[in-house]
């Protein structure tokens, strides 16, 4: 049993997580309006925040003109954490590039990297991410709370071990142990993607619902669930690997042919591919002989200069990307959907997906579920890989 001494200690703390991630997520916050959003007493408001005020992580801030509710006596003041009061790294090691920042509290890039996709081997991943990471630690490291890493696959974020993972090399490595030994700093791992959609709930410039399906395309497909700002993963600890998903059967074959190889940027490339191959494509042809190869850019190029071979494949890639969303919403009803994805800069492309997901909605969702398209940032993954870090070693201590 407990004695009353212990109790009061675990009361305080909890108090001071909730009130922590209160100010966090609240801009322009006062003493008051944090009383009552949390229902505790103004007093234990303001001892809490006294405390953090002495220990110079919270500032006082005039509110704005147009907060204010009174125009006479003592004007109140909002209370924020301040940028340097903690700082994190986050990296995102994902298909196409590696990407780090170094981020304060007020979501402000300090630092940032990025570098060519890691290598396939897990050694010689683990001194690439050591040396980046190197590159991205302050002189002064007595605020830096620690690193976040996200890469693809199934991740045992409690553990810090790659479960298993697309780079084969990699499955079944202690990734975040491995780098406390070389770096010295508390290290935390997760999925990509389930980064990602932390970033949406963390980033008060995106500020929103707090539930929500991330669907998000790339090499594959995946759509991790955003409940109550929580990932819901279960105790497989993945990213809702929607790409797995059977969609369609080879009849010629007797195969079965899941969302990845039908909808994602993989399958895209796939198509135009095989359009090479029966010479429906020369403009494509000219950049294969041109660079040697040709990227996702170049394709999205292509279909704004409404190539038809370019602009069927899209629309088929898309069709199918639209058919698992509403698979998604008619399983698991969100109230909204956030798509992640590069080609989704051309609002054709964004048309073509809202289409094929809008014939599939079944009841009610046609009308009642928001489909949002977040603006492409690359270095996202890495942003929320460091949010993870403030949310861990920072707002919930």
């Amino acid at each position: 049993m407990q004695d009353k001494g212990s109790n009061l200690i675990e009361t305080r703390r909890r108090n001071r997580a909730l009130l922590k991630n209160l100010i966090f997520r609240t801009p322009d916050a006062t003493r008051t309006q944090m009383a009552e959003i949390l229902h505790l007493t103004k007093p234990t408001i303001t001892t809490s925040v006294n405390e953090m005020l002495q220990e110079g992580i919270l500032e006082e801030i005039p509110l704005p003109e147009d907060k204010l509710k009174q125009t006479s006596g003592r004007h109140p003041s909002s209370i924020a954490f301040r940028a340097d009061a903690g700082l994190a790294i986050g990296v995102e090691l994902g298909p196409y590039t590696t990407e780090a920042v170094l981020m304060d509290l007020k979501g402000n890039i300090r630092t940032a990297v990025s570098e060519q996709p890691p290598n396939v081997s897990y050694d010689i991943m683990l001194e690439q991410l050591c040396a980046m990471i190197r590159m991205l630690l302050p002189k002064d490291t007595g605020h830096l709370l620690g690193a976040g890493i996200g890469l693809p696959g199934f991740i045992n974020n409690e553990q810090g071990l790659i479960r298993k993972t697309p780079r084969a090399r990699w499955s079944g490595y202690p990734l975040a142990a491995d780098l406390e030994a070389r770096l010295g700093i508390p290290v935390m791992i997760d999925n990509n993607v389930r980064l990602r959609a932390l970033e949406q709930v963390m980033n008060l410039q995106n500020a929103g619902s707090d539930t929500f399906a991330y669907f998000y395309i790339s090499k594959g497909i995946a759509c991790p669930l955003m409940v109550g700002g929580q990932v819901l993963s279960g105790h497989s600890y993945g990213s809702g690997e929607l790409g797995h998903a059977l969609m369609a059967s080879d009849s010629t074959t007797g195969t079965f042919l899941s969302v990845d190889d039908l909808a994602s940027e993989r399958a895209l490339m796939e198509r135009c591919q095989q359009d090479l191959l029966k010479g429906e494509a020369p403009e494509l042809r000219d950049i294969l002989n041109k660079y040697g190869k040709f990227d996702l850019d170049n394709l999205l190029e292509l279909e704004r200069k409404q190539v038809p071979a370019i602009t069927r494949n899209f629309k088929e890639t898309l069709h199918y990307a639209g058919i698992a969303l509403a698979n998604v919403v008619n399983l698991m009803n969100p109230e909204l959907v956030i798509v992640d994805a590069y080609m989704m800069q051309e609002p054709m492309n964004r048309d073509y997906l809202l289409e094929a997901a809008h014939k599939n909605f079944y009841g009610l969702n046609e009308e009642e579920v928001k489909v949002g398209f977040v603006p492409f940032d690359q270095s996202r993954g890495a942003k929320g890989a460091a949010y993870y870090v403030i949310l861990k070693k920072f707002l919930e201590v």
